[in-house]
């Protein structure tokens, strides 16, 4: 890797000052299994127990086969990454605990991993084609709306995986761990006033699912419209108003938040732009969309979520407890979560801003979050409206940033589409 500037144009730095992308047609193209084993099979790896790990295991042949190149294309603003990954390295001097040190490593794995990934992908090339990464990351979308489904026919449901019985008890004592190893399909929770089956799987949490939910819509989106992705419209079309369901009973205000944000933001984007055909679909969806809502008690269940705020003291402590504990270690944090002395969660476990800053100090939060910005802004510009899709990946994940942690899926989603993105202004500038 040596990267030099480049042309103002372009959203990359490389060895070559000629064009926005170097991959020689003379070497072997990247393949394309690490990343279908990641993505695509990630449900199977859920109900084994793997799910926690299979970031971290695919990433490796990927970086086995980045090595190998003799030139690679970085994002602008990479540095910034590197930077954090400097911020987490020095944070394990906080580690005190042999359970918190599996969680540091593990976490420090998903980094790695994460990291491999974005360079992977945009060096992908013709053995990579971006509407092969659209598709895996729409195929796990397909599995999160089916998983919101499974949490009405199985509930509760948990077991412990393969995985589970054949880790030492040492690191099932690890909350994240022990979690990542018990897979199951909902929370049953009494939010409401009456009890709602929350979905999670294929993630551990909650949260995680509704996250996932509306980071994925958008690669949905650009599937809906563009034939290369290769999957059925029609699928894709049911999907989408089907999701509509598991997604008001989830109650996850962030998801609704998020999710709405990114809707109008893209609307609003292709609407300046002259998009007349993509304002006359978006109002079309939200038609249908209140329709479904006042039609159903769909509509009354959102209502009833949005005045009951039981969390939303607790969240602001925690908020606070993280500001306050990174200002007693300010530059590298305390290397992970750590419990308070009240019953609620413990400090850094709601809300990726307040998760890395407690975490990783100062440094960390910089770099994390000058590394988002810096992908956000280098995307903005986009030719086609599959790339403003994939941009508007960028812009959930942020606004998700207060309330939602972004280890490890986010991370992954949001760096895979921001090489989507990357490529697609890329090949149109070239």
């Amino acid at each position: 890797m040596n990267p030099v500037a480049e042309q103002s144009a372009g959203p990359f730095m490389s060895a070559d000052r000629s064009s926005g992308v170097v991959r020689p047609e003379s070497e072997v193209p990247l393949p394309t299994w690490p990343l279908t084993l990641m993505i695509t099979a990630y449900p199977l790896w859920f109900l084994l127990g793997l799910s926690g790990f299979t970031w971290i295991i695919f990433a490796v042949p990927m970086a086995i086969a980045l090595i190998q190149r003799r030139d690679l294309v970085v994002p602008k603003g990479f540095g910034l990454w590197l930077l954090f990954v400097v911020a987490v390295t020095g944070s394990v001097i906080s580690i005190d605990e042999i359970p918190r040190l599996s969680g540091w490593i593990l976490r420090y794995g998903y980094y790695f991993a994460v990291l491999v990934f974005l360079l992977y992908l945009l060096n992908g090339g013709r053995g990579l084609p971006v509407w092969t990464i659209v598709r895996s990351f729409a195929i796990l979308w397909l599995a999160t709306v089916a998983g919101g489904f499974l949490a009405f026919v199985f509930g509760t449901l948990s077991f412990k995986s393969p995985v589970g019985y054949l880790l030492p008890q040492v690191l099932l004592e690890n909350e994240l761990i022990g979690t990542l190893v018990t897979p199951s399909f909902a929370d049953i929770q009494d939010i409401v006033g009456f009890p709602v089956p929350r979905p999670k799987a294929p993630f551990p949490y909650t949260n995680s699912w509704g996250s996932m939910l509306a980071l994925l819509t958008p690669f949905a989106m650009i599937a809906l419209i563009e034939p290369r992705v290769g999957l059925s419209r029609r699928l894709i079309k049911v999907a989408l108003v089907a999701s509509i369901i598991p997604a008001v009973i989830s109650l996850n205000r962030g998801l609704w938040l998020s999710l709405g944000i990114g809707l109008m933001y893209v609307a609003m984007r292709l609407g300046v732009a002259g998009g007349n055909r993509a304002i006359r679909t978006s109002l079309v969806a939200i038609a249908v969309l209140a329709a479904i809502l006042l039609l159903t008690p769909l509509g009354d269940l959102i209502e009833t979520r949005l005045s009951t705020g039981h969390s939303n003291a607790d969240r602001t402590e925690l908020a606070f407890d993280a500001i306050r504990g990174t200002i007693q270690r300010p530059v590298f944090g305390w290397g992970g979560p750590r419990p308070n002395d009240r019953n609620i969660p413990p400090v850094g476990t709601h809300g990726q801003i307040w998760f890395v800053m407690f975490s990783y100090g100062f440094v960390g939060a910089i770099g994390y979050l000058g590394g988002l910005l810096s992908l956000a802004w280098n995307t903005r510009r986009q030719p086609t409206t599959a790339g403003m899709w994939a941009h508007s990946v960028l812009i959930i994940g942020l606004v998700q940033m207060p309330f939602y942690l972004h280890v490890p899926y986010q991370m992954f989603a949001m760096l895979g589409a921001a090489a989507v993105a990357l490529r697609i202004r890329s090949e149109a500038l070239t």
